[in-house]
């Protein structure tokens, strides 16, 4: 408590008004006017330099405007001592890394120094195992999601969020009875989730599985969130696979306009124009995809035969 107290007293004036000034750089912030709100950020720091959570939002602007060094400069700032903050630190390192030398290097980095930490919280854990399953080490991200489970109580407002991180995992690496657990357990405690039910629905499309029941679930996931890209695409999708390639271009056409640099959904535009015998149109989409950076080489494969004879030869 006194810690906090050297940090912001009510008691003094100028602290008062740093919190004010940080108020106005959050205001700026959320309007992504990052210049703006570092002007006023400074104005905090002036008045009340132990005002650590300064630090932290200066942090977030230089990253948005992917301004690394200035970014790592002020990380300096953040005592290793303090748990909360150098793992604070450790995250947006690994941002750093991963921005300026790949992944693989940002994984190498952050394993190495989450081990230094004497018992992790729950939420260095959780954060840990999100960082995994963001680098696609799903099996590593498991694990961690395993520990945070463990003695988490169910009606945990966590709870259905890891099962639902955790079944994406296992749906990456094939696990499909595993991840179709996971995500229909996390729907059971949150039914009305869009998000579970989009993963959960999409997934048994991608198998041929459950066809009509994924059209119902999309449905009532379009209902709770009708602006999501990930769900028009996926209720587009399945109405593609049943032939109704009149409703499938109404949702993939708005997914293309709200995510128009997303390969998959460009492509299953193109599928769907050429079904709709908007050939020229098709072709165009699937050209596209070819110059986008995103676009995954089995995609690449895919759009070559595509360019070639239709979709005749797949």
């Amino acid at each position: 408590l006194s810690k906090k107290k050297n940090i912001f007293s009510c008691q003094k004036e100028n602290h008062i008004l740093s919190e004010f000034f940080y108020l106005i750089a959050n205001l700026y912030t959320s309007e992504e006017n990052y210049f703006t709100s570092n002007f006023y950020l400074n104005i905090s720091l002036f008045l009340n330099p132990d005002f650590i959570y300064n630090y932290s939002l200066i942090v977030e602007n230089f990253l948005a405007n992917e301004n690394f060094l200035g970014a790592e400069k002020i990380l300096t700032h953040f005592n290793k001592n303090d748990k909360i903050y150098f793992w604070y630190k450790t995250k947006k390192k690994t941002q750093i890394i991963s921005n300026k030398y790949g992944n693989e290097e940002a994984f190498k980095y952050l394993n190495l120094e989450f081990k230094k930490i004497k018992n992790p919280s729950k939420k260095a854990l959780y954060d840990f195992g999100n960082l995994m399953k963001s680098f696609g080490k799903h099996e590593l991200a498991i694990e961690y999601y395993n520990q945070v489970l463990d003695g988490l109580q169910k009606n945990s407002i966590l709870y259905a969020e890891i099962l639902y991180r955790r079944g994406g995992s296992y749906e990456r690496i094939g696990k499909h009875n595993e991840a179709d657990r996971d995500l229909i357990e996390s729907l059971e405690l949150d039914p009305d989730d869009a998000y579970v039910l989009n993963y959960l629905a999409y997934s048994w499309l991608e198998r041929n599985y459950k066809i009509d029941l994924a059209i119902q679930m999309l449905e009532k996931a379009y209902k709770k969130e009708s602006d999501s890209p990930y769900i028009l695409d996926s209720i587009g999708w399945a109405y593609y696979l049943i032939g109704d390639f009149i409703k499938a271009e109404m949702y993939l056409k708005k997914a293309v306009q709200l995510m128009p640099n997303d390969p998959i959904v460009n492509d299953h535009y193109g599928d769907i124009l050429w079904n709709l015998n908007r050939k020229m149109q098709a072709r165009y989409h699937w050209m596209y995809v070819q110059n986008l950076e995103e676009t995954e080489q089995d995609m690449l494969d895919k759009i070559d035969l595509k360019l070639l004879y239709g979709l005749e030869k797949l």
